[in-house]
């Protein structure tokens, strides 16, 4: 079941900041993980696939990536990817390529001068709900 509360390290948004303004104008694609409900890592994964229509992740990144996260004890808490030039909401592409269950999506959105950071829970069926979140 998807947890009902989030809190994320300002620390981990400033790193997902830098990591996808280095990226733009292309989409930046992550692993975010803790505790529980508690996410204190961002783990860059870089994307095959440089088109907008879709996504893969870099096979070695992403098994590194779930490595650490065995070695450090951290829960995958949710996927973050960027929208270079669009809202902090999921697209069409978004919901119908989603398949990670009950972990949490973030978007953060590079559209304006200041940066939008928005985390939803999609379901299978393409339900969208939005997770509020506690910044420590």
């Amino acid at each position: 079941m998807p947890r009902s509360h989030l809190s994320i390290d300002l620390s981990v948004i400033n790193q997902i900041q830098i990591y996808c303004q280095k990226q733009f104008p292309d989409p930046a694609y992550g692993i975010l993980a803790g505790t529980t409900h508690h996410i204190t890592h961002f783990f860059p994964i870089a994307n095959l696939n440089p088109s907008y229509c879709s996504f893969e992740f870099e096979p070695r990144e992403y098994l590194e990536t779930i490595k650490k996260l065995r070695t450090l004890n951290l829960d995958w808490i949710g996927m973050i990817h960027s929208h270079p030039f669009n809202e902090a909401y999921p697209t069409l592409r978004d919901l119908n390529q989603w398949c990670y269950g009950e972990k949490s999506c973030w978007i953060i959105s590079l559209r304006k001068k200041e940066i939008h950071l928005c985390a939803y829970y999609i379901q299978l069926n393409q339900q969208v709900t939005s997770i509020i979140y506690e910044i420590l």
